[in-house]
């Protein structure tokens, strides 16, 4: 072989590598899952959310009860959510609020309200964070400091994963799905929703759907707490927002 034909061999073999790695920059990754997401304009301009939600939940001492509840968010920190189930043939309605730093709830049983614990406050007060997360553009900014964590299996498909960290948060790891660069995965520590102890938190985005203006939504959902099923929901009625009402998500 030539001299030349050694260069151009040895300089291929040079380049494939780093071009593999800079497919795989954690910048990269997430800008591609921004534009499957519905691009960094769309989301931007659509900072509010509001769903419908329907499925089983493990609430301690009970077990599993179905539920059906109606979620609002506005980034960067406005949250409010209502579940409804029943329990020994009584209807119970949790209702939940965080507007920036203050959280607001109560529980009502047979007609009867009580506030709801502090424990409960601490394991929710988080989730803006998670939702401005789960946005993935947000991402991008200096804020937040990404890494890379390797692949791994998701619903059957391989998934690379991102380190997430922001200071005064706990870090998280997202994977994404190599075909459609979609959000498959989120794993978190925190405070249970439930109140208590933290707990290690997998969601697990089973199923995507579609607005009807085209933009993907995690349709089926997935939420484990240290491995073991604590949610699974099905979503539906999303709606992207410019904005909602301050007034919703006050007491």
């Amino acid at each position: 072989m030539s001299r030349r034909s050694l260069l151009l061999t040895a300089l291929a073999v040079a380049l494939v590598p780093a071009a593999s790695r800079a497919a795989d920059e954690p910048k990269d990754v997430i800008a591609k899952a921004v534009k499957a997401h519905g691009g960094e304009a769309f989301l931007k301009k659509h900072a509010a959310h509001s769903s419908v939600e329907k499925g089983k939940i493990d609430l301690p001492g009970v077990g599993e009860v179905e539920f059906t509840s109606e979620t609002a968010y506005m980034l960067p920190n406005k949250f409010r959510q209502t579940m409804s189930f029943s329990v020994m043939n009584q209807n119970v309605s949790v209702a939940i609020k965080v507007f920036g730093d203050t959280v607001f709830g109560e529980t009502a049983v047979g007609g009867m309200k009580i506030d709801i614990s502090k424990d409960v406050k601490d394991g929710v007060k988080d989730v803006p964070h998670l939702l401005e997360v789960g946005q993935v553009y947000p991402l991008l900014g200096k804020d937040y400091a990404l890494g890379t964590f390797g692949e791994e299996k998701v619903n059957g498909k391989a998934a690379v994963g991102i380190t997430v960290s922001k200071k005064g948060q706990n870090d998280m790891t997202l994977f994404f799905d190599k075909e459609t660069h979609l959000l498959v995965r989120m794993d978190s520590r925190g405070k249970s929703p439930m109140g208590g102890a933290e707990v290690n938190e997998t969601r697990i985005f089973e199923e995507y759907g579609k607005t009807k203006d085209g933009v993907p939504y995690a349709k089926k959902v997935l939420v484990k707490h240290d491995g073991k099923d604590f949610m699974r929901a099905e979503v539906s009625d999303v709606q992207y927002l410019e904005k909602l009402p301050d007034a919703e998500f006050q007491k």
